[in-house]
């Protein structure tokens, strides 16, 4: 009983982890564009109109600015492209 539910509860506990980030593992494929579609959705939030719209592509934002720090800690450089408009 004992190991039972120890054997539920890591499984508990590794599932949610992976729906936490959305079921994203970093790889390099998934990891290359990161930076040039986090650059596409800032300057979509910029000419966004509708409040409905912005909220939608903040958090679409926050979704892969987390990519990037998934990919980053994964030994996964993400592209920055969004530097150079600095």
């Amino acid at each position: 009983m004992k190991q039972q539910t120890l054997v539920a509860l890591s499984a508990l506990m590794f599932s949610s982890s992976v729906f936490a980030n959305g079921g994203f593992e970093p790889n390099k494929k998934e990891c290359v564009n990161v930076g040039k579609e986090i650059t596409r959705v800032s300057s979509e939030m910029d000419t966004a109109k509708s409040g409905i719209q912005k909220s939608w592509l903040k958090r679409q934002l926050g979704a892969l600015k987390t990519k990037r720090t998934s990919c980053s800690m994964n030994g996964f450089e993400a592209n920055k492209p969004e530097l150079a408009k600095l």
